[in-house]
């Protein structure tokens, strides 16, 4: 297996973390949790304990659809020389309405696990005890502190902007 090669979760791999399949042992759970798109496979290898350990439980991983390789999108052509450079277009803010309460909490645990890893799990298993939002509500603050603590400001900023401002309103 290619050392520079990145996987990324399917739907499938996102579920097995929050339902615990049979066949999801904890190495492969622990992998399963650092799999996120970025860390290649020389990474993972290094996460996971040694060289090239990472790589029988990747396979693992795909065959049983947890996983998949990122499609790696080709290059933009280089640009002219003497050519301006195409203006950036600034992101448009939308507003996104509410989540329903249960994919609320699914994107949490999601959001928690790809970011903070085994690091994550209390605050995941929290998440996943809420039985209503106003539950959630109630252990938002630790998980921010956790979040800020963990991961720094600019994560903070982006589980409030993709999350926090979709929670329902109950």
């Amino acid at each position: 297996m290619d050392k520079n090669t990145l996987f990324v979760k399917t739907d499938q791999g996102r579920e097995a973390l929050t339902s615990r399949p049979p066949g999801l042992g904890p190495r492969l759970r622990s992998l399963l949790i650092m799999v996120d798109g970025k860390r290649a496979v020389a990474e993972l290898d290094k996460l996971s304990g040694g060289e090239g350990s990472a790589a029988p439980l990747l396979e693992q991983l795909v065959a049983a659809g947890w996983v998949e390789l990122v499609e790696v999108a080709t290059a933009p052509a280089p640009a002219v020389a003497g050519a301006a450079p195409a203006p950036a277009e600034a992101p448009e803010a939308v507003a996104l309405p509410p989540l329903p309460f249960s994919e609320a909490r699914r994107m949490m645990v999601r959001f928690l696990n790809d970011q903070l890893g085994p690091m994550g799990e209390p605050l995941a298993m929290r998440v996943e005890a809420c039985k209503t939002p106003v539950d959630l509500l109630t252990v938002l603050p630790r998980i921010r502190d956790g979040l800020s603590n963990l991961k720094g400001a600019a994560t903070l900023q982006r589980f409030d902007q993709e999350l926090v401002a979709r929670l329902p309103r109950y």
